[in-house]
C-alpha cells in the first residue's frame, strides 16, 4: 500500500503568506495564480488579451497562462519574468538603459522605439517583467520572484498589467 503525501494547503492558498515575522518568503502556486488573475483581469478591463508568468527567484516558473494569442508570447512572458528576478530590476529599466533614444536624451516609447532585445539566454529587456520583492523587510530589496507578461497591443500596457498582478499580493 503506498503512502499518499498530504499536501500543503498553504501552498495552494490564494492569500498572501507572511511568516512570522511578518515577510513574504516564497511565492506559492495559489499566490502566482492570484496574480495571474489580476493581470488578466487588467487586460479584459483594457479590452485585450495577454500571456502572464510567474517565477520564482531562482527563474523557475510557478504559474503560467495565455490567452488566445500565438504561442511565443507565453515564453516571451517568461522571458521578461526571468530577467526582472535576475536583474532586480523592472524591464522596463533595461528597456530604458539599452535605449538609442536614452542617449538624445528622449525616453522609449513602447514597443519597438529601444534596442529591447531577446535572444535564447532568456534575456528580454522589453516593457513587462516586474520583479517581486520580499514584503515585509525594512528595505525591501530581496527579490523572491517575479511576474512576467507579453501579447498585450504596447509595452505601456504589459507593464501595467504586470503591475496589477504584483500589486494584487498586498490586497
Amino acid at each position: 500500500m503506498k503512502k499518499v503525501k498530504k499536501v500543503n494547503k498553504e501552498l495552494l492558498s490564494r492569500e498572501t503568506v507572511f511568516e512570522e515575522d511578518g515577510c513574504i518568503k516564497k511565492i506559492t502556486l495559489g499566490m502566482a495564480e492570484k496574480m495571474i488573475d489580476a493581470a488578466l483581469r487588467w487586460a479584459r478591463n483594457g479590452g485585450f488579451e495577454c500571456s502572464v508568468a510567474v517565477l520564482d527567484a531562482s527563474g523557475t516558473v510557478i504559474a503560467v497562462h495565455r490567452d488566445n494569442l500565438m504561442p511565443e508570447t507565453l515564453e516571451i512572458a517568461i522571458d521578461k519574468a526571468y530577467t526582472a528576478a535576475a536583474m532586480t530590476a523592472p524591464t522596463r529599466m533595461m528597456a530604458i538603459m539599452t535605449s538609442p533614444m536614452t542617449a538624445m536624451g528622449v525616453g522609449p516609447d513602447g514597443h519597438g522605439t529601444s534596442l529591447g532585445f531577446r535572444h535564447k539566454l532568456r534575456w528580454c529587456t522589453v516593457n513587462g517583467g516586474i520583479p517581486i520583492r520580499q514584503a515585509g523587510t525594512s528595505m525591501g530589496m530581496k527579490v523572491i520572484g517575479a511576474i512576467g507578461t507579453s501579447g498585450c497591443p504596447s509595452g505601456t500596457d504589459d507593464n501595467l498589467c504586470s503591475q496589477a498582478g504584483a500589486t494584487s499580493l498586498y490586497e
